[in-house]
């Protein structure tokens, strides 16, 4: 019989590490071809849209369905509630459950890139954009690298300040408040994007050149020059890629590969780079580019670990539909 879960009691359950353990896995599990994805999509309401993300992981046994607002979409409770919802294979629905780990799948997605990406050691770290994604990458990249200083930026001077204040006293971390982009960025090991930007944040020129640039918003806040100058382009998931949702432009690699400045023999999955299967990499070193590919299968490998974790603590209610 199906259970319903709380988001409550599922939270504690997965801490970063863990959840980058996870979501190794399931790329892996993804690149080797053993899981189906759909691209996200919106189901657009006034004000915004209620986002759905999906994947049949067919090594775990499992499918997902997540979904919830998005698109600044609040709804009058003030409460924007994800869900999940849990089948085998076979169709039968184990559990619907408040899903709490939006913001940790993102960061421990962002994190594995950098572990496999980025240089061993002791790195700077750029963190453009305040929103509610930032700081689940910066714990994300504590958790796999040496980090000795975290650089903020974003237009609003008033909020990068209190963030980074924020940030520095939840991660323990040298964090500060950049004052322009061009100080941010210029001579970090790694810059995470999370912004709502469409255009280019910045060009390849203001880069080091040995650096990750790893972005998790609207692709568009990536400059085609930077996908041109990279030695190494990686996403999460080329299909979701292809398929994306959103058709507003610039979509930039999507739109080098159309005009044929870029192929997908170009792009690497970050599943294959994490099995030493790299096939894109021009030659060691250089810049780095990744994109988070926005979900479905990650979730649908946190949620089958909670559930089961539930399972084993005799959690849930059980409920016949």
């Amino acid at each position: 019989m199906p259970i319903i879960l709380r988001a409550d009691d599922l939270a504690p359950m997965l801490d970063m590490a863990k959840a980058i353990e996870l979501t190794e896995q399931v790329l892996q599990e993804l690149s080797r071809g053993n899981a189906k994805v759909h691209a996200p999509y919106h189901l657009n309401v006034p004000n915004g849209a209620i986002r759905v993300v999906s994947a049949a992981l067919q090594e775990t046994g499992m499918v997902g369905l997540r979904y919830g607002p998005a698109l600044n979409l609040t709804p009058p409770s003030g409460y924007r509630n994800h869900l999940c919802s849990l089948y085998r294979l076979d169709g039968e629905l184990l559990a619907i459950m408040g899903y709490p780990f939006s913001q940790l799948r993102t960061g421990a997605t962002v994190a594995a890139a950098v572990k496999h990406l980025s240089k061993p050691g002791s790195v700077k770290v750029a963190m453009v954009g305040t929103g509610m994604n930032a700081l689940s990458l910066i714990e994300g990249v504590k958790v796999v690298r040496d980090v000795t200083e975290v650089a903020i930026f974003s237009r609003d001077a008033e909020r990068r300040t209190k963030f980074a204040n924020e940030a520095a006293k939840v991660t323990g971390l040298n964090v500060y408040a950049a004052g322009s982009m061009e100080e941010a960025v210029g001579d970090k090991d790694v810059v995470l994007t999370s912004t709502n930007f469409r255009q280019p944040l910045f060009e390849s020129s203001v880069l080091q050149k040995n650096c990750l640039v790893a972005s998790m918003g609207p692709i568009g806040e990536v400059a085609e020059s930077i996908f041109m100058s990279a030695n190494h382009i990686v996403v999460s998931c080329q299909q979701q890629e292809r398929d994306y949702f959103m058709p507003q432009k610039p979509f930039p690699l999507v739109d080098l590969i159309q005009a044929g400045k870029l192929s997908w023999a170009n792009v690497d999955e970050l599943g294959s780079v994490i099995m030493g299967q790299p096939k894109a990499r021009k030659a060691p070193g250089g810049l780095i580019v990744f994109h988070e590919s926005a979900g479905g299968f990650g979730d649908t490998a946190f949620a089958t670990y909670a559930y089961n974790e539930a399972i084993k603590r005799g959690l849930g209610t059980e409920v016949s539909f």
